[in-house]
């Protein structure tokens, strides 16, 4: 079996009926930060909410709408999320996947992060996600091809989103939400 890198687990997705009421529980209650809120470009346009309270974490939990009655296709948990330390370990993480039997894959560049999603045998979602240097406001939903290099991946990816709303070094994005969590302590 091909060896999977490290993983270090992330942040977790949820699938929710009515997303405002969700929203104000995880921040009014527990003390998130929402980061970003926005449509994702899938049948629906389900909105997705972002939420943290570790500046070092764009987002601990995603709500996204679009729940019904007997859950939607991957049931309640919309993904589990890990970290890898490089585009390297995401490779190697497709292939140890691979090697397990997996054979549906979704490589996606979030401008943030790059990500391969697939799921465990019950259909859950995975996803493995390396870190960009940049953050850029999400959601954001381009493709990835793995066979390009780093240098290749990374270059496309600055030159895809560097004109986009908020783009700026990852280093002081986390900064701000700091600043914010801060605030709402104080």
């Amino acid at each position: 079996m091909t060896a999977a890198p490290r993983i270090q687990f992330s942040h977790i997705g949820i699938h929710v009926h009515d997303i405002e009421p969700m929203v104000a529980f995880y921040t009014e209650l527990l003390g998130l930060e929402v980061t970003d809120r926005g449509n994702l470009p899938i049948p629906g346009n389900p909105q997705i909410v972002f939420l943290s309270s570790d500046p070092n974490e764009h987002h601990q939990i995603a709500l996204v709408e679009g729940r019904k009655d007997g859950g939607i296709e991957g049931g309640i948990i919309n993904q589990i999320s890990f970290h890898v330390g490089s585009l390297a370990e995401l490779r190697a993480m497709k292939a140890a996947a691979e090697k397990a039997g997996v054979t549906r894959f979704l490589p996606i560049s979030h401008g943030r992060g790059w990500s391969i999603y697939f799921p465990d045998p019950e259909g859950n979602g995975i996803e493995c996600f390396v870190d960009t240097p940049w953050h850029v406001r999400q959601p954001v939903v381009d493709g990835l091809d793995l066979s390009l290099t780093d240098e290749e991946i990374l270059a496309q990816t600055e030159t895809a989103y560097r004109e986009a709303p908020d783009f700026r070094p990852m280093e002081s994005w986390k900064q701000a939400l700091a600043q914010r969590l801060a605030e709402r302590w104080e």
